[in-house]
């Protein structure tokens, strides 16, 4: 059985922006943030290891931390 993946990605973060102090978004960074937690096996609910995304996602999120 062939899976999909659906993401919906409104107010997902790759980096604060340089204005991020007046919205007050200093820090966000949703993606680097969860490559953070899976990297340090704080997301191991169901999965295992490091997040498998930077290289081998093809829409290449990954690449924009």
């Amino acid at each position: 059985m062939k899976r999909a993946f659906i993401m919906v990605l409104d107010s997902f973060g790759i980096g604060a922006t340089e204005d991020a102090e007046r919205f007050g978004d200093v820090g966000a960074d949703t993606l680097g943030h969860i490559a953070e937690a899976c990297a340090k096996g704080e997301a191991d609910n169901g999965r295992k290891g490091p997040l498998k995304s930077a290289k081998s996602d093809p829409s290449g999120a990954g690449e924009s931390t």
